[in-house]
């Protein structure tokens, strides 16, 4: 509905500090506590100082009544919704589907994710979809805002009526690993890159890091607003992040610490302290930079909001002596930058970034060999590349997409676990499958749920694919060509046929890929193969 009113979209495009509020929903259509959650949402607003409500998306992997619903009902309530996106359940249609959907009741505001990793379900844990990740998500997004176009039964292009969503995403800045940290900076260049108009911080505890972010787009020249996310930590929820239950979301343990203190020394539990925390948050975020903040916990209702914004009004003047309220980084936590010792945040000077994993033979694995096995046949121009290139061609011609690449696979299986799914990946993550070996399919760069490098799925056992390949690449001087450009969603229909073959003919992500600006393709990345004139195209 273009020309809506839209008070988000509005406070962040004039540069007033915005405030959006997050509300989780459950389970059940009709429940008590689905009620309670709108009622909620309604006082809320009706503080005027809210300029979005916004409906999570099954957090932490457990089913809940779809966002769209509640954000419909707010629309109806004439309450300006932000609804988060998530990727683990729908493919790319239904997604689709579910922005048409969104456009038609009125919903503009849009947070897309790559979501948590499903945990629970009927019947069972139920299998995760991740058919798109959040780049590519907001890649169709701007597709459709410009009237997604699709080939009729005859061949013409015809278009949709364009949509007028506003569409940001999510970095999760409180990495404490080297790899971690500029990973997660690279995948938010793509995410800009791809279109977002705002960003909004995970929960975390370390202004310092928050800053980090802040410094880092400057230096890149990315011109979007950083929200900062304030959650109303009680010491329940603490020790859940603490351990690593709540993905994404980081609690050290000197804070836990604190926050159990909190509860066991005063009369509200804590209540009070966690208050008085979020307010300082508050305005040490204005105070860095931040263009917002987004709200959320359990404790978030209109009287505690209003509490929250007098007291960081009070705040705001000397909001540097409040910092020790959102300092607690992990012990040996990395930085970008070197700490100004007088204010206990960034100096401008870098930081040495020495971080090694070179000689570790479970992260390295069988790079070397695939590495001088790509610069061989993949690189035009040298090599072998223009005989196999030629040979792969010729086996297209003569046996079509179906022809026998039992030796590629076999061969891919023993050194990659390969799927065989067609539209090979591990050139984008310097050979670690993004499709067996990241549960979450992340082509494009990290979820924000590793912790210390290992994925949030399996913890202490498995490796973030993405923790990794910078591992892999450093060595060469090469972990900036992880943000040089955006890998497409895997073409489906080369499933089960052979990579090398669509490589060759310029079928795969591959011949797809969109270069970031400023990025030059060179010999040791660029294929050289363009596209085929019947490789998917985006409208």
């Amino acid at each position: 509905m273009a020309g809506t009113h839209n008070p988000f979209r509005e406070a962040i495009e004039s540069g007033e500090f915005c405030i959006s509020c997050e509300l989780v929903p459950g389970r059940g259509a009709n429940e008590t506590s689905q009620q309670r959650l709108l009622e909620n949402a309604q006082r809320l607003w009706a503080t005027r100082k809210v300029h979005a409500i916004s409906i999570t998306d099954a957090p932490g992997g457990n089913l809940a009544l779809l966002a769209d619903t509640l954000c419909q009902d707010l629309v109806d309530k004439g309450i300006t919704p932000l609804l988060h996106l998530t990727c683990k359940d729908r493919n790319r249609n239904q997604l689709e589907g579910q922005l048409y959907a969104a456009q038609r009741t009125g919903i503009q505001n849009l947070l897309c994710m790559t979501g948590d990793y499903p945990s629970t379900g009927w019947n069972g844990r139920p299998r995760p979809v991740y058919d798109l990740d959040p780049i590519t998500l907001l890649q169709m997004v701007g597709s459709m805002n410009k009237g997604m176009g699709y080939p009729n039964p005859k061949g013409q292009v015809v278009r949709t009526q364009a949509s007028d969503f506003f569409a940001g995403a999510v970095v999760s800045p409180f990495k404490w690993t080297e790899a971690e940290t500029l990973t997660q900076f690279y995948k938010l260049k793509k995410k800009v890159f791809a279109g977002a108009r705002f960003i909004v911080s995970q929960v975390g505890y370390d202004a310092r890091k928050l800053q980090e972010m802040l410094w880092l787009m400057g230096d890149a020249g990315i011109d979007v607003p950083l929200i900062a996310n304030v959650y109303i930590l009680s010491a329940g929820a603490g020790a859940a992040m603490n351990r690593g239950a709540i993905p994404g979301c980081d609690v050290s343990d000197a804070f836990l610490a604190t926050l159990r203190e909190e509860r066991d020394q005063s009369p509200d539990k804590g209540l009070l302290a966690r208050l008085q925390r979020a307010a300082k948050m508050v305005a040490i975020a204005r105070g860095l930079g931040c263009a917002g903040v987004h709200l959320g916990g359990p404790d978030l209702d209109a009287t505690n909001l209003e509490l929250i914004l007098d007291m960081a009004a009070d705040y705001q003047r000397d909001w540097v002596m409040h910092l020790p309220a959102m300092s607690y980084p992990q012990e040996g936590c990395f930085h970008y930058y070197e700490q100004d010792t007088e204010t206990g945040l960034n100096a401008p000077t870098q930081a040495p970034r020495t971080e090694s994993f070179a000689d570790d033979r479970d992260i390295q694995g069988n790079y070397r060999m695939s590495r001088r096995f790509h610069k061989l046949f993949f690189v035009p121009g040298k090599g072998l590349n223009s005989a196999f290139m030629k040979h792969q061609r010729k086996l297209e011609e003569q046996g079509g997409r179906l022809h026998p690449h039992g030796f590629e696979h076999r061969n891919k299986v023993r050194l990659y676990d390969c799927m065989d799914c067609g539209d090979c990946g591990l050139y984008a993550t310097a050979y670690t499958c993004p499709m067996v070996h990241c549960p979450k399919c992340q082509r494009n760069g990290p979820c924000g749920g590793s912790k210390d490098g290992w994925c949030e799925v399996y913890p202490g056992q498995k490796r973030c694919i993405w923790f990794t390949a910078y591992h892999r690449l450093k060595p060469y001087g090469e972990q900036e060509s992880l943000a040089a450009y955006v890998v497409p969603p895997n073409d489906w229909s080369n499933f089960g046929k052979s990579p090398w073959g669509a490589t060759a003919t310029g079928r795969d992500g591959y011949a797809r890929r969109m270069w970031l600006p400023g990025v030059e393709p060179d010999d040791a990345a660029d294929g050289g193969i363009p596209p085929a004139d019947d490789a998917p195209k985006v409208w």
